[in-house]
């Protein structure tokens, strides 16, 4: 048989080949919604058709003899049949597992958890993967905002308890006041101011906490005398401090200089500071230093009081926290009390890309604001 001969007979068989294909393709997108079982056979019958019919026209054209054409014919139907049996039997294993992904993407959209199984392709298993993580985010994300949820809820209730006791002791002194019927009207007045003045704390503390919240806290960065701004909010908080018989004193190894907004650090710097003398015995001492390394400047408020609840120090910076010693009214009339003020520090220590961390002291309690010195 000469080159040309064998030319023609490749020629044709491609032909075959092409024809079948096409008829094929053209199958399976008429039925691209049938069953993926449907798909393979028609792939594999395709193929069969695709060599009959690369026989039939090589036989045509006088290449191959009639017997021959006869055997080949036989072994290709007999195969084909063969081929499309084990087919079916083998893509049942895969249209399991398609069923199964189905199902576990319907869990998926319920909310429930997939569990990681074994599919008996890579790509199927890539998949089975990525339904199980999306399953655990999701779960996560889930227990997460219900978590989320009751803290929202049992803060309403604090800030709303909060909110109601100084209104109601504020409308009980005014009403003596009102009727003349206060014997102590100075001392009622001084209450008045003390209720109005916590108010006002609470209603600032939630004001920020909701700008926070939004995203809208605006930082106006300079650089600034870490040292300096330390040193004049101890010495501007010093008389209250005695008021409550708690001494502050300060201390600083060096000189800090660091990025900052001096009114929200400074505001973030009383919130601790005005906690830690609420927390102080009488008598007791509350210590403010400032320490530099390579990187950071650290300001350390320390106080002498009960220091936390070993359960308590990782949610010292939620909002809404409160030991269970400040259940009570705040001794120091500029706390709010809700327990938003060391969440607004934290807050406002991260938004300068700092951090903000607790711990017992031995005694009391230790809180570091750690800022960037760039």
């Amino acid at each position: 048989m000469t080159p040309t001969e064998y030319l023609q007979i490749i020629g044709t068989a491609a032909g075959a080949a092409a024809v079948t294909g096409l008829a094929a393709a053209l199958t399976l997108r008429l039925a691209r919604r049938a069953p993926l079982i449907v798909h393979v056979v028609v792939i594999v019958v395709a193929a069969v058709l695709a060599v009959a019919g690369g026989i039939v026209l090589t036989a045509d054209g006088m290449y191959i003899s009639e017997s021959d054409t006869a055997v080949a014919l036989t072994v290709t139907a007999a195969s084909g049949i063969v081929a499309v049996g084990v087919s079916v039997v083998l893509v049942s294993a895969l249209s399991r597992d398609a069923r199964a992904l189905g199902r576990d993407a319907r869990r998926l959209g319920a909310g429930e958890a997939v569990e990681p199984v074994d599919r008996n392709t890579a790509e199927l298993h890539d998949v089975q993967g990525e339904l199980v993580t999306s399953s655990e985010r999701l779960l996560a994300a889930r227990d997460d905002a219900l978590k989320a949820e009751q803290a929202r809820r049992e803060l309403v209730t604090r800030i709303a308890h909060d909110l109601l006791a100084p209104v109601a002791s504020i409308q009980a002194i005014a009403e003596l006041l009102e009727d003349g019927l206060s014997a102590e009207p100075e001392r009622h007045a001084h209450q008045l101011s003390a209720h109005t003045a916590r108010l006002q704390s609470l209603v600032g503390d939630l004001f920020e906490l909701s700008r926070i919240d939004a995203g809208a806290l605006a930082l106006a960065a300079d650089t600034v005398s870490l040292t300096d701004l330390a040193s004049d909010v101890v010495a501007e908080y010093s008389e209250l401090a005695r008021a409550h018989d708690v001494v502050l004193e300060f201390s600083a190894q060096t000189a800090a200089v660091a990025p900052l907004d001096a009114r929200q650090f400074s505001r973030a710097l009383v919130n601790v500071l005005i906690n830690a003398i609420e927390h102080s015995p009488a008598g007791g001492t509350v210590t403010v230093a400032v320490t530099v390394d390579d990187s950071a400047a650290t300001v350390t408020v320390r106080d002498t009081g009960a220091g936390f609840e070993p359960d308590d120090v990782a949610q010292v910076f939620e909002a809404g926290w409160r030991g269970t010693s400040a259940r009570t009214a705040p001794r120091v009339g500029l706390a709010g009390g809700a327990g938003l003020g060391l969440a607004i520090t934290r807050a406002i220590i991260e938004a300068h890309g700092g951090t903000a961390s607790a711990r017992n002291a031995d005694p009391g309690a230790e809180v570091r604001l750690r800022v960037p010195l760039s």
